[in-house]
């Protein structure tokens, strides 16, 4: 079975909704909307987490140098994303979805604010041959997101633990608005 990855989103900080297509010879088999019920593994977070850089920067919040080492310290295994310096504190991307025939992705992030609130937004949709700083990084973060997608959908899970109602806060509405928001760019 050929599976294509089309789009994906953390969903209440611990699970996964995700679409795809996958094909049995010739025949073509749409799942548009599928969330998992397990929890999301570390590796499939992280992966998420390689796309903030290129979110701030697409959204124009950073700088190309501190998108640089930040790109750079992600590939070190580097993480600060809850120290005080940390220029990236105040983002989290949530998911993202490829164009058709996945030419390109939209990326679906939050921005915290001073004041504690959070917007969703969503990047310009930016195709892979677009002039952009830090293509060949976006192209394998996307490509190493799509993979750890796949490897849920296989069956790639993090070890069941007991959950708090804590982990539940996420606005499920402002990811919906993220989505339709995105699907209309496209």
């Amino acid at each position: 079975m050929n599976i294509t990855i089309k789009n994906a989103s953390i969903k209440n900080s611990l699970f996964l909704k995700y679409g795809y297509d996958h094909f049995v010879g010739s025949t073509k088999y749409s799942h548009p909307s599928t969330t998992g019920d397990a929890p999301i593994h570390e590796d499939l977070r992280e992966a998420f987490l390689a796309l903030t850089p290129h979110f701030a920067f697409i959204c124009e919040e950073i700088s190309e140098s501190v998108c640089r080492q930040a790109i750079d310290d992600y590939i070190k295994g580097v993480f600060y994303q809850d120290a005080e310096t940390d220029p990236l504190r105040k983002y989290t991307v949530i998911g993202f979805t490829l164009g058709k025939d996945s030419e390109g992705v939209t990326i679906i992030g939050s921005k915290r604010l001073e004041s504690g609130k959070s917007i969703s937004i969503p990047t310009p949709f930016m195709k892979w041959d677009d002039d952009y700083a830090f293509d060949t990084e976006l192209i394998a973060a996307v490509d190493l997101l799509k993979s750890e997608v796949y490897e849920y959908i296989e069956g790639k899970r993090a070890p069941a633990q007991h959950q708090t109602g804590n982990m539940f806060e996420q606005d499920e509405e402002e990811e919906k608005e993220a989505f339709a928001d995105a699907d209309q760019e496209m």
